[in-house]
Formats: structure tokens, sequence, C-alpha cells
């Protein structure tokens, strides 16, 4: 406050200073005096003013506004039977027809996915069996019984034929057989049930075969479908998927065959 009280004496001395002190400048220095020491008062508060306080604790929140508008509803979807997506149920009598099922609507039942893959044939109604050789001796043709092992109608059935060598290698009949020495051939008779090998030499003369030399013969029966009935050839079915009918083992892996 020293510099405040200096400043009065200051600008006191400067407004007595020259003047005459009638009762008219009296009442007006007075006046002066009065303002010049009210503003150097607040001159002083001024500049004797505190540091600024801690901030408070935040106040509570304030009340939510209200929602705003909701927003404009999206385009509809296209129906699933919708091919051609122009919003009409066509029935029509070509590729653009969307009456799928054909009952004169067109609804959720015309919506159809494209058909899946076929699945891999199941061995249900493929039969494997073995006749046992080390029965027969020294042999040039082999009748073996064919209605022992299926109880079906033969005639449902189409037929491979492989023969085990002692070697332990297995041959197609028909088809050439150990060393290219013999060839065989098959016949079946399935009114009477049964089976014939034939066995020949390189000069198409019955060839006799020491009997050990083969142990078993394998006969795969496929039973034929509806389609196969009508004149259908399974086998050429077969090798149509790529199966390799002379290769049992390619056979038994798309039947999934076991012994």
């Amino acid at each position: 406050m020293k510099t405040s009280f200096f400043s009065f004496r200051v600008l006191s001395h400067m407004i007595f200073q020259g003047r005459r002190f009638d009762g008219l400048n009296v009442k007006l220095l007075k006046s002066q005096l009065l303002m010049m020491s009210m503003l150097l008062l607040a001159i002083g508060f001024v500049s004797c003013s505190g540091e600024d306080g801690e901030m408070g604790p935040q106040g509570p929140q304030g009340v939510a506004g209200a929602d705003g508008a909701d927003g404009l509803d999206g385009a509809d979807g296209i129906n699933c039977w919708d091919l051609n997506g122009n919003g009409i149920g066509d029935i029509t009598e070509d590729d653009s027809n969307e009456d799928i099922n054909l009952d004169g609507v067109v609804d959720a039942l015309d919506c159809q996915g494209m058909d899946g893959q076929d699945g891999v044939d199941g061995n249900a109604n493929v039969k494997l069996y073995k006749y046992n050789l080390d029965v027969f001796y020294d042999y040039t043709q082999l009748i073996l019984d064919m209605t022992g092992y299926i109880d079906d109608d033969l005639e449902n059935y189409a037929y491979l034929f492989y023969i085990d060598h002692k070697s332990g290698l297995r041959y197609s009949i028909p088809g050439n057989l150990y060393n290219n020495n013999f060839y065989a051939r098959v016949y079946t008779n399935l009114e009477l049930g049964n089976l014939h090998v034939n066995f020949y030499d390189l000069n198409d003369d019955a060839a006799q075969v020491p009997g050990g030399e083969y142990t078993h013969l394998v006969m795969v029966a496929i039973e034929l479908s509806n389609t196969a009935k009508n004149g259908g050839d399974p086998l050429a079915e077969l090798k149509a998927a790529g199966v390799d009918t002379s290769d049992y083992n390619a056979v038994a892996a798309y039947f999934g065959l076991e012994e």
C-alpha cells in the first residue's frame, strides 16, 4: 500500500497546487479527492488479490436430451424366388420361369438351392465272396456253386472275378495269370447257379493247373440298380468313375470292401 499512498500524495499535491480554496473550490476538491481515493482503493485491491483457488468438484450429470428422430426405412430386399429381381412372380414356359415346383404359385416353396454333388457309392449292395481252391487237385476247369453265397436272384447282380496265386498276387479273370503262361476265362450259368473257370495255355489249348498253384477265387457281386436292370452297365459306370476293374484294390477302395 506504500505505492498507493505515495500516489495519493502526488495527486493531492497536483490538485492543491495553484488553486484558491474558496467554498466552491473546496467542494470540488473534496469530490475529486473522494473519486481518486476510490480509484486508488480499487487499484490496491487488485494489486493485493491472492492466487486462484483449486477447481471445485465436478457437478452432477445433466438430464439426457431427447432422442433424435428415427431414420428412414431401408429398401425391401429381393424375395428368394425372384430370380430376375423384378418383384413379380413370373410364371413362364422358358428359362425365366420362377415357379420352380410347377404348382402354379411363386412362393418360398420355389426357393431351391443348387443340387449338391453326388456322394460316394456305399457298399451296402456290394458283396464279396471267396472260394477256397485248396480242395482242388490238378484241374483244367473249376465249377463253383454261386447259390451258396447269394440268396437273392443271381440276375440282380453284375460280377467281377479275381484269382489268388500262391505267391500272394491277385489276378483279374478273364485275363493272363502268373508268368503269363496261362490265361483263364469265366462263364456264369445263372439259371443253374454255377460258375465255370477254364484255363488255357498260350496256344488256346486246355491247360492243366497243379493243385495248390492258386489258393482262392474272389467274386465281387454288385447289385444292379433299376437303371442297370433296364440296360445300364454298372461296370461301365465304374470305368467312367476312373476305377480300373482289373485292379482288385481299386475296386475294394471304391466300394469300401474288407476281407
